[in-house]
């Protein structure tokens, strides 16, 4: 068999994959599809200039791409829990080798796998030539990397039980190159890197499109022990295993292209029965009125024309036909409740239904983000096992995509608790912090410290002017005693 042979489950979601990328590349990698997305009509064929301008005036509106942006900026409207030993530090940085930091890596990955639904990472460490001295290694400071496949690039897979436990064994990695040698060219090339589990020992090799078989190798730990596993980590929109999961955006494309071809329809159909047809009769012969009009018949009022007796305009014009549009926003109303939110902007809806419409995509982006949180997770330890870390990681992604609603009648239902003294300051302060009053970082504790901290400085004043108004009887009693001893003398 050759290495290019693909995995079923490979060969049953890949064009469903390339349609949701294409989708959200937008109208450009959509119309350079052609009649894969915008077949052309009947009798007539793709280089004709009817298709080619039916083609052209058809509007893509990117349904998609804002739909798996909006929902990756609710990943991200916090940032990740970070925590990393300082072996890794660098990867704050540099997580890929290409400077790429692992916010921003993480960033592109949780894109992924909302729009398809799958994602490898595979955590590699550069081959250290035999033979080079300690000082040579020190000089290259080689560092373990995380890098990223696409559903489309991760061809083929196989699992297996071993010691009563399901491993990936095998696993062929699809990867673009520059072959030319000129520094000013490109010639794109493709080859493949497969990664095996033999005898519980990690190994990986390449394949060459042109026939090149590079020599299997062994990476190896900072200890110099072997991996009993492949450091390859398959995040899914469902679950973390070898599994293909549905794309959760393959719905919202395939009405996305729907909506595409009811507004090619729709254009056509103003183009060709929008424009004003003329009619034009008349009692002369055919060669009668083109000797009467030699330059023919023009439209518009700058032109005069003669047409004999009897003769007369009569001009027809398509009347309007809402259908399309009809069509089109019914399909805009489908991909909205599907989790396109971008699409309506501004509307005014209670807080009980934009809850009610963000519950089924919140559970979907929460399984996501924490899918995501788990296989960046498990990189990071396992670049630490490249570099010798001794110390645990953490990586977090924010699962609270929508600002808390303060909720007026709960909160007072809660005060008349707290007056009757069926409920402590604690309760209510725990239920402020829910609601999303307080800052989930305070704790009561510091709320408690503030709030005697600024009665402490309300009392100072009220100290003063009391010392103040003391202060003032007392000088007026003196005042009065001398005058009372003036009158004495007197």
């Amino acid at each position: 068999m050759s290495v290019e042979e693909q995995n079923p489950e490979y060969s049953t979601y890949i064009d469903e994959w390339q349609m949701v990328q294409d989708c959200c590349d937008g109208q450009r990698a959509i119309k350079k599809g052609g009649p894969k997305y915008l077949k052309p009509m009947e009798g007539v064929y793709t280089h004709d200039t009817r298709y080619i301008n039916y083609l052209n005036r058809a509007v893509f509106v990117n349904f998609t791409g804002k739909t798996r942006d909006g929902l990756t900026g609710a990943i991200f409207r916090n940032d990740p829990e970070i925590v990393l030993p300082p072996q890794v530090d660098y990867l704050l940085e540099n997580s890929d080798g290409a400077g790429e930091s692992i916010t921003s890596l993480t960033k592109d990955v949780t894109g992924e796998v909302i729009s398809k639904g799958r994602m490898a990472l595979l955590v590699d460490y550069p081959e250290v030539k035999s033979g080079l001295s300690l000082e040579d290694i020190n000089r290259l400071s080689p560092k373990a990397t995380i890098n990223r496949y696409t559903a489309e690039t991760f061809t083929n897979w196989r699992v297996e039980v071993v010691n009563g436990q399901k491993l990936l064994t095998l696993a062929v990695l699809c990867e673009i190159y520059d072959n030319d040698e000129d520094e000013f060219s490109y010639e794109p090339a493709k080859q493949y890197r497969v990664l095996r589990l033999r005898d519980g020992v990690y190994t990986q090799q390449l394949y060459k499109d042109n026939g090149d078989i590079e020599k299997e190798y062994i990476p190896t730990k900072a200890d110099g022990t072997t991996f009993d596993f492949i450091p390859l980590f398959i995040i899914g929109s469902e679950n973390n295993d070898a599994t293909v999961d549905v794309p959760p955006l393959s719905d919202v494309a395939y009405i996305n292209i729907a909506h595409y071809r009811n507004s090619a329809d729709l254009e056509e159909n103003c183009f060709v029965h929008g424009q004003l047809t003329l009619g034009v009769s008349s009692s002369m012969s055919l060669a009668q009125f083109q000797e009467a009009n030699p330059e023919g018949i023009t439209v518009g009022s700058m032109a005069g024309h003669f047409l004999g007796d009897s003769g007369g305009f009569s001009v027809v014009q398509a009347s309007e036909n809402q259908l399309a549009d009809k069509l089109m926003e019914r399909k805009e109303g489908q991909m909205r409740k599907l989790g396109a939110r971008m699409i309506e902007i501004g509307a005014a809806k209670t807080a009980t239904q934009s809850l009610i419409e963000q519950a089924g995509e919140t559970s979907i982006l929460t399984t996501i983000a924490r899918n995501v949180s788990e296989g960046v997770q498990s990189c990071i330890d396992w670049c630490g096992m490249f570099m010798g870390a001794t110390q645990d990681a953490q990586f977090i992604l924010n699962t609270k995509f929508f600002d808390d609603v303060a909720d007026p009648q709960m909160l007072m239902a809660a005060m008349q608790l707290n007056e009757g003294g069926l409920v402590a300051k604690s309760d209510m302060q725990n239920l402020a912090r829910d609601q999303g009053i307080v800052a989930e970082g305070r704790t009561n504790e510091d709320i408690d410290a503030e709030l005697a901290e600024e009665f402490a400085k309300q009392e100072e004043p009220e100290k003063n002017e009391e010392e103040i108004e003391e202060n003032e009887e007392i000088t007026e009693g003196d005042e009065e005693s001398l005058t009372e001893e003036e009158e004495d003398d007197i």
